[in-house]
Protein backbone atom coordinates (compact mmCIF):
# COMPACT_ATOMS: atom_id res chain seq x y z
CA UNK A 1 0.00 0.00 0.00
CA UNK A 2 1.32 3.44 -0.92
CA UNK A 3 0.25 5.15 2.29
CA UNK A 4 0.61 3.98 5.87
CA UNK A 5 -2.20 4.71 8.32
CA UNK A 6 -0.68 8.03 9.44
CA UNK A 7 -0.30 9.29 5.87
CA UNK A 8 -3.79 8.06 4.98
CA UNK A 9 -5.33 9.91 7.93
CA UNK A 10 -3.40 13.06 7.05
CA UNK A 11 -4.58 12.93 3.46
CA UNK A 12 -8.17 12.36 4.58
CA UNK A 13 -7.91 15.47 6.79
CA UNK A 14 -6.48 17.49 3.90
CA UNK A 15 -9.31 16.38 1.62
CA UNK A 16 -11.90 17.20 4.29
CA UNK A 17 -10.44 20.65 4.87
CA UNK A 18 -11.20 21.53 1.23
CA UNK A 19 -8.57 24.27 1.17
CA UNK A 20 -7.43 23.07 -2.26
CA UNK A 21 -9.30 21.07 -4.84
CA UNK A 22 -9.25 17.31 -4.52
CA UNK A 23 -7.06 17.05 -7.64
CA UNK A 24 -4.51 19.47 -6.15
CA UNK A 25 -4.33 17.56 -2.87
CA UNK A 26 -3.87 14.24 -4.64
CA UNK A 27 -1.32 15.69 -7.10
CA UNK A 28 0.85 16.94 -4.22
CA UNK A 29 1.05 13.32 -3.07
CA UNK A 30 1.71 12.05 -6.59
CA UNK A 31 -1.61 10.18 -6.63
CA UNK A 32 -4.10 9.79 -9.44
CA UNK A 33 -7.80 9.58 -8.63
CA UNK A 34 -7.74 5.87 -9.47
CA UNK A 35 -4.77 5.18 -7.18
CA UNK A 36 -6.38 7.18 -4.38
CA UNK A 37 -9.62 5.22 -4.73
CA UNK A 38 -7.68 1.96 -4.34
CA UNK A 39 -5.83 3.27 -1.26
CA UNK A 40 -9.04 4.60 0.26
CA UNK A 41 -10.85 1.30 -0.38
CA UNK A 42 -7.99 -0.60 1.27
CA UNK A 43 -8.02 1.49 4.44
CA UNK A 44 -11.81 1.68 4.63
CA UNK A 45 -11.89 -2.13 4.47
CA UNK A 46 -9.21 -2.44 7.17
CA UNK A 47 -11.04 0.03 9.43
CA UNK A 48 -14.37 -1.75 8.86
CA UNK A 49 -12.78 -5.10 9.69
CA UNK A 50 -11.33 -3.64 12.89
CA UNK A 51 -14.77 -2.38 13.89
CA UNK A 52 -16.33 -5.76 13.20
CA UNK A 53 -13.93 -7.62 15.50
CA UNK A 54 -15.39 -8.83 18.77
CA UNK A 55 -13.39 -6.55 21.01
CA UNK A 56 -14.24 -4.40 23.98
CA UNK A 57 -13.56 -0.70 23.62
CA UNK A 58 -12.22 1.02 20.55
CA UNK A 59 -10.13 -1.18 18.24
CA UNK A 60 -6.46 -0.19 18.20
CA UNK A 61 -6.45 0.48 14.44
CA UNK A 62 -9.43 2.82 14.71
CA UNK A 63 -7.91 4.61 17.72
CA UNK A 64 -4.65 5.09 15.81
CA UNK A 65 -6.50 6.42 12.76
CA UNK A 66 -8.59 8.80 14.86
CA UNK A 67 -5.54 10.16 16.68
CA UNK A 68 -3.66 10.66 13.40
CA UNK A 69 -6.67 12.33 11.76
CA UNK A 70 -7.20 14.70 14.69
CA UNK A 71 -3.50 15.60 14.76
CA UNK A 72 -3.60 16.35 11.05
CA UNK A 73 -6.70 18.52 11.50
CA UNK A 74 -4.99 20.52 14.25
CA UNK A 75 -1.92 20.99 12.06
CA UNK A 76 -4.02 22.17 9.12
CA UNK A 77 -6.07 24.65 11.10
CA UNK A 78 -4.84 25.77 14.49
CA UNK A 79 -7.49 26.74 17.03
CA UNK A 80 -8.89 30.25 17.05
CA UNK A 81 -7.41 32.51 19.73
CA UNK A 82 -8.83 32.11 23.23
CA UNK A 83 -10.22 35.64 23.23
CA UNK A 84 -12.10 35.02 19.98
CA UNK A 85 -13.39 31.71 21.31
CA UNK A 86 -14.64 33.48 24.45
CA UNK A 87 -16.32 36.21 22.37
CA UNK A 88 -18.27 33.63 20.37
CA UNK A 89 -19.19 31.81 23.58
CA UNK A 90 -20.39 35.10 25.13
CA UNK A 91 -22.51 35.89 22.05
CA UNK A 92 -23.92 32.38 22.05
CA UNK A 93 -24.88 32.65 25.72
CA UNK A 94 -26.58 36.00 25.09
CA UNK A 95 -28.51 35.03 21.96
CA UNK A 96 -28.61 31.25 21.77
CA UNK A 97 -27.95 31.60 18.03
CA UNK A 98 -24.72 29.82 17.10
CA UNK A 99 -24.89 30.79 13.43
CA UNK A 100 -25.30 34.49 14.24
CA UNK A 101 -22.49 34.38 16.80
CA UNK A 102 -20.15 32.69 14.34
CA UNK A 103 -21.08 35.08 11.52
CA UNK A 104 -20.54 38.12 13.72
CA UNK A 105 -17.01 36.97 14.60
CA UNK A 106 -16.27 35.48 11.17
CA UNK A 107 -15.55 31.91 12.27
CA UNK A 108 -16.80 28.65 10.80
CA UNK A 109 -18.63 26.08 12.88
CA UNK A 110 -15.82 23.58 12.21
CA UNK A 111 -13.22 26.04 13.55
CA UNK A 112 -15.34 26.75 16.62
CA UNK A 113 -15.90 23.05 17.37
CA UNK A 114 -12.19 22.25 16.90
CA UNK A 115 -11.26 25.21 19.09
CA UNK A 116 -13.79 24.21 21.72
CA UNK A 117 -12.11 20.81 22.03
CA UNK A 118 -8.67 22.43 22.18
CA UNK A 119 -9.50 25.16 24.70
CA UNK A 120 -11.61 22.88 26.89
CA UNK A 121 -8.69 20.48 27.19
CA UNK A 122 -6.23 23.33 27.85
CA UNK A 123 -8.47 24.88 30.54
CA UNK A 124 -8.83 21.50 32.24
CA UNK A 125 -5.06 21.07 32.29
CA UNK A 126 -4.11 24.65 33.19
CA UNK A 127 -6.05 26.81 35.69
CA UNK A 128 -4.36 29.93 34.28
CA UNK A 129 -6.00 29.28 30.91
CA UNK A 130 -9.35 28.90 32.67
CA UNK A 131 -8.84 32.29 34.34
CA UNK A 132 -7.88 33.86 31.00
CA UNK A 133 -11.02 32.42 29.42
CA UNK A 134 -13.26 33.65 32.25
CA UNK A 135 -11.76 37.14 31.96
CA UNK A 136 -12.28 37.14 28.20
CA UNK A 137 -15.81 35.83 28.66
CA UNK A 138 -16.58 38.80 30.93
CA UNK A 139 -15.03 41.11 28.36
CA UNK A 140 -12.07 41.97 30.60
CA UNK A 141 -9.50 40.85 28.03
Amino acid sequence: MDLDLQAYATLMAELAAAVDTRDEVLARRGLSEERWEAIDAHWQERLSEALAEEEEGVPALLAAYTAAYEAAQRALAPPIPLEQFARITRLLQATGDIQAALAKVGVTLADYVRSSEHWSRRMTEDPAEERRFQAALRGDA
